[in-house]
């Protein structure tokens, strides 16, 4: 098996992996940090800015067969090798992205919001567990989020654009579907109110299924 040559393929390119997420992540990071100094208010400032490195760990996903797989074919590297040497990557990056995610928040929490009342990496309900709990969801979410875009991305080059636009338009059509019936049926409220009783840890755990079928 030649897992190893995908990994060293992958360890290769450190600027889409870790240096351009990381860099612009930071950058927003420190400009709602900048902005938050100015804010005589009181009020915690919440931001979305750190939604970023999930939205960007879907790209990830969906720009790794398209950059990597026809060199790794072109360099003789069989197809499960190559699926398996790209599910370590993801696991082992989305894993250490959840561990720096959770330090910052540690850190965030326990100066509160940096001095200046920023809640960039620390959230209610999400950071509301142990830290165990809190790398646990984050961890599960990073790699769910890697692993349907690559999903997407298989789908393509598997089946084609016109594969990609009836799976997506398959989807959004028992979205909307489904959307529709509980609208019908008035059970949003139902639903909104059966899903607060679990913990996000909890709700993360139902995610697990989701990226294995993945």
């Amino acid at each position: 098996m030649n897992i190893k040559g995908v990994l060293i393929m992958y360890s290769r390119d450190k600027w889409g992996w870790f240096l351009i997420p990381n860099i612009i992540l930071f950058s927003v990071f420190l400009l709602n940090f900048i902005i938050s100094l100015f804010i005589s208010s009181e009020d915690k400032m919440y931001t979305g800015g750190v939604s970023y490195i999930f939205f960007y760990m879907l790209v990830a996903g969906i720009m790794v067969v398209a950059q990597t797989f026809p060199y790794a074919i072109g360099m003789s590297i069989r197809r499960t090798d190559y699926f398996l040497g790209t599910v370590v990557m993801g696991v082992a990056v989305n894993t250490l992205y959840g561990i720096m995610l959770v330090f910052l928040s540690a850190i965030e929490n326990a100066t509160n919001g940096w001095g200046g009342l920023l809640h960039f990496f620390h959230f209610p309900y999400l950071n509301d567990g142990t830290l165990l709990e809190q790398l646990i969801i984050y961890i599960i979410l990073l790699i769910n989020i890697f692993f349907n875009g690559l999903l997407i991305s298989s789908t393509a080059r598997r089946f084609g654009g016109k594969g990609l636009v009836i799976a997506i338009i398959s989807v959004l059509l028992i979205s909307s579907v489904a959307a529709l019936l509980a609208t019908y049926y008035g059970v949003w409220m139902d639903i909104f109110h059966w899903f607060v009783k679990f913990t996000a840890v909890q709700i993360a755990y139902w995610l697990i299924l989701p990226t294995i079928l993945y």
